[in-house]
């Protein structure tokens, strides 16, 4: 991987080559954007990524280590998935190295990092409002920053920093090292309770269509959502009991993980490759990408329908 490296994927090309047509660098995909209703073909480099998301700026440290570091773990994914694939079992390296990006999937995104940011914002903008609500305290406040040589003498007065405060003209923005920080402690914390779980592979019969992906492969819904209190039921969490986490990990082959349950392969039924693709589809952020242009779904009332038309449901495109 080239050390100047400065369009980083959030979901790695090696697993989104396994939902093309040829399942190679140059096959492509039909990619369905549910936002704008579009549909296109390209190939995985084209999707999935952001300038610098893993970009770095610390002292002594090289800018593209964390990219270079993800490089290496990725190569990992192609040998693991083909084992998986040909032994038909999920285990020992191969699932270590599945789980690994199944947790790094789901807390490594840029609308979870958009959304630390707002919160994050907030809470700044909260503490600044009460620290100039009072003059007494922000002097004594700025006073102790500049005996500690945080900020310098010569720093703006209050009455400038309240004006630009209270004009609102700024972003306040959370720094790439903040936000890879945090994903750490998220990683480290949900690879072991996906470790917990049982895991069933299923294979899709080809007769019976194929599975697809998105830009937000992993989703954790609740097994029995009536049982669940409104209030609790769009927030499940890796930790809880009553949940399964679906991970598509080929176009042939979907994993689902539930705590308690049995372990093993089975031939997916109709039924469930078109849950699992309505699945996927309602969790993405953006797109959903397909090895055909079209895919089995299952509508509202439980019915097998073409995934396209399924699109139309999505918020994101209403």
């Amino acid at each position: 991987m080239s050390t100047d490296a400065r369009n980083h994927h959030y979901v790695p090309q090696t697993y989104l080559r396994a939902f093309t047509d040829g399942e190679s660098k140059k096959s492509k995909f039909t990619v369905f954007d549910v936002a704008t209703e579009k549909r296109f073909e390209t190939v995985p480099r084209n999707v999935c990524a952001v300038r610098d998301f893993n970009r770095v700026s610390i002292p002594g440290m090289d800018a593209n280590a964390i990219e270079s570091g993800m490089g290496i773990f990725e190569s990992l994914i192609a040998p693991a998935v083909a084992e998986i694939n040909l032994t038909n079992t999920f285990e020992g390296e191969a699932k270590n190295t599945i789980l690994n990006l199944m947790a790094l999937l789901a807390v490594r995104h840029p609308d979870r990092r958009e959304s630390m940011r707002k919160f994050h914002s907030q809470i700044a903008k909260i503490t600044m409002g009460m620290l100039l609500n009072r003059r007494e305290m922000y002097d004594n406040v700025t006073a102790e920053m500049r005996s500690e040589g945080i900020i310098s003498e010569d720093s703006p007065s209050y009455t400038d920093v309240k004006a630009f405060f209270d004009g609102g003209q700024y972003d306040i923005e959370v720094t790439n090292e903040s936000h890879l920080n945090s994903e750490q402690t998220m990683h480290e914390t949900a690879l072991p309770l996906l470790a917990e779980r049982s895991w069933m592979l299923y294979r899709v019969n080809p007769k019976d269509g194929h599975f697809i992906t998105s830009d937000h492969p992993v989703s954790i819904t609740w097994r029995n959502p009536s049982n669940i209190p409104p209030l609790y039921r769009h927030s499940p969490g890796f930790g809880m009991r009553d949940t399964e986490v679906l991970f598509p990990l080929t176009k042939n082959l979907v994993l689902i993980g539930i705590f308690d349950g049995e372990s093993g392969y089975q031939i997916a039924s109709p039924l469930l490759v078109a849950a699992s693709n309505s699945r996927v589809a309602n969790y993405c952020s953006r797109q959903i990408y397909s090895s055909k242009r079209s895919f089995t779904a299952l509508s509202p009332q439980m019915e097998i329908i073409n995934g396209p038309d399924l699109l139309k449901m999505h918020p994101a495109s209403r």
